[in-house]
């Protein structure tokens, strides 16, 4: 299954400024071999989220007309700190936390809706040079 598919039932909150907010319910499809929500999942949202974030940045914004994208990655990093089961409800939040000549700094995390708890949190390297 492409990233594309597992992705299309997250819906994108909002996205401005250098940040982007994005909710989702966890669907059978999202989850591992425990019925929780799969790792690789996560990657990918940390990934593809933050991607979006740093293309909302101000500075990117502002120079949309050179056909703006949003770099490659150096480095993802993730931590799983709890799971989140089929019906949780997800919010992810992805911000820029620097953007600089060459490279943007991004942070994820990811909570249950319901009781706050945070899920995983990301970071994410790009080249953007």
């Amino acid at each position: 299954m492409s990233c594309n598919k597992v992705l299309e039932s997250v819906n994108l909150i909002s996205a401005g400024n250098g940040q982007c907010v994005a909710e989702m319910v966890v669907e059978k499809q999202h989850t591992n071999g425990y019925g929780t929500l799969h790792g690789g999942f996560t990657a990918a949202a940390v990934d593809v989220l933050s991607s979006m974030a740093v293309l909302t940045h101000p500075r990117v914004v502002e120079d949309i007309d050179s056909a703006p994208n949003s770099g490659v990655s150096v480095n993802i990093n993730v931590s799983y700190l709890n799971s989140a089961k089929i019906g949780d409800k997800i919010v992810i939040n992805s911000e820029t936390v620097k953007l600089g000549r060459n490279l943007a700094f991004l942070r994820v995390t990811l909570f249950r809706k319901d009781d706050n708890v945070v899920i995983a949190q990301g970071s994410h390297t790009k080249f953007v040079g």
